[in-house]
Formats: C-alpha cells, structure tokens, sequence
C-alpha cells in the first residue's frame, strides 16, 4: 500500500505540475524522495513517542512492519522536497500549492493500509455496529473486542479532501493567491486529525488534547495564514 501511494500521488502530482506550469518530469523525483525520507522520518518519530515501549530494541523497531507516525514523515519529506525544489529552481509556491492532491489521494491509500496490517492506528471499543475486531493485526485487539475503525473513517475523509482540491485547482477565481491552495489542504487534513483522534486511545499531552491534535491546531493555523497570505498575491502567468 506503500508503493502503490507513492505511485498514485506521482500520478497526481504531474497532473498538478502541468496545469502549474511546473516540469511534470520533477513529480516523480520528488515524491520519490519525499516517500523515502518520509518512511524514515515517521519511524524515527514513532521510536522516539514509543521509546519507554520498546524495550530499547533499537533494531527491531527499525526493521518492524508497523510503526510510523504521519507527521514525523511529512516534516522530514517536506524539508527533503523544500531542498530539492530549491536546487531545481522551481517555484516554491507553485509547488506548494500543487501538492495538495498528491498527499491527500497518498495519505488515504496509506491509511489503507493500516486498516489491512492493523498495526494500532485504530481507535477506542465501541459496541456500535461499525466496530471491528484486529484480533489478527501486527498489534492486536484483544479476543472479543470491537473498536472503531479509524484508518477507513481517515481515508474516506481524505478523499473527501482530494475531491475538494481538485475541484479547486482546475478554478480560476477560487484561492488563486500564492501559498493558498496548499493552506487549504493544511487545514482540511489537519482538521480531520484533529477530529479522528478523539475516537484513539492516544494519551493526553496538554490541553486535554493527545500529541497529534496539538500538531494538528498548529498546521490548521499555519494553514489559515498562507490562505490569509496569499490574498493579495495571485500565482503569475505561466
């Protein structure tokens, strides 16, 4: 599921290139690297947020089939594309706001599978009638157990998000400033977050709000400021 996000997100992201008038032949290169740099970047994090956890088995954690934490990887893969970008001399805005579509169609068909391997991005128990049992997961539920299926409630939603910004990308009047399009993004998936962690049995870091919500409600700002920033200041002609 992996690869075939990395593939479907380098699809979009040259579609998005060529309506930019970005080099369609840099999509791939990009999200290749931002896919590599970003596995290593979401298991670092997951180490470190689960070090007390993982009995100091450095190497098992590296090699282990679960285990990632999203924005551990989308720091280090957005600071991987920035340098790139920077070396090719491409337009950082119209990067920017191109990427949008790539990482919410990437982010769904990732959250698949986490739904597939259960690998503990699931949520709280629950008897209603959408809970599920991943009794057989790489980090199970206990026998009888019926929990909310986050990862399919996170990929309809990023879908949903994917369906927003194509609508918008192919406008010529909607959020046509600098930085915009992308501060969408930022906050409509940041928004999702923020919401599906209520339903995870993540601890409590502040606020009342788990690590991830907080990382949340920071991005959701910085994403209000781009669309902010960018009023005044549309994309120049191709």
């Amino acid at each position: 599921m992996v690869a075939l996000a990395l593939f479907a997100g380098g699809l979009r992201l040259t579609l998005s290139f060529s309506r930019y008038g970005l080099d369609p032949r840099l999509a791939e290169r990009y999200v290749t690297a931002a896919g590599i740099v970003g596995l290593l970047g979401a298991r670092l994090w997951f180490i470190g947020e689960n070090w007390s956890d993982l009995s100091g088995d450095l190497f098992g954690a590296l090699t282990s089939s679960a285990g990632f934490t999203f924005y551990g990887g989308f720091i280090l893969a957005a600071i991987s594309v920035y340098v790139l970008a920077r070396r090719d001399g491409t337009d950082i805005a119209k990067l920017c706001d191109s990427l949008g579509p790539c990482l919410a169609l990437g982010y769904a068909i990732g959250r698949l599978g986490c739904q597939l391997s259960g690998d503990g991005d699931y949520g709280v128990p629950t008897s209603g009638f959408w809970g599920m049992s991943y009794a057989t997961g790489v980090v199970p539920t206990p026998p009888g157990v019926l929990v909310y299926p986050t990862p399919l409630f996170e990929s309809a939603i990023a879908l949903g998000v994917l369906w927003v910004l194509s609508k918008v990308e192919v406008s010529s009047t909607v959020l046509i400033g600098r930085f915009q399009r992308f501060g969408l993004y930022l906050v409509m998936i940041s928004f999702e977050r923020l919401l599906v962690e209520a339903f995870r049995p993540n601890p409590i870091v502040a606020l009342g709000m788990s690590e991830a919500q907080l990382i949340a409600l920071c991005l959701i700002a910085g994403g209000g400021s781009l669309l902010a920033y960018g009023r005044r200041r549309p994309h120049p002609a191709s």
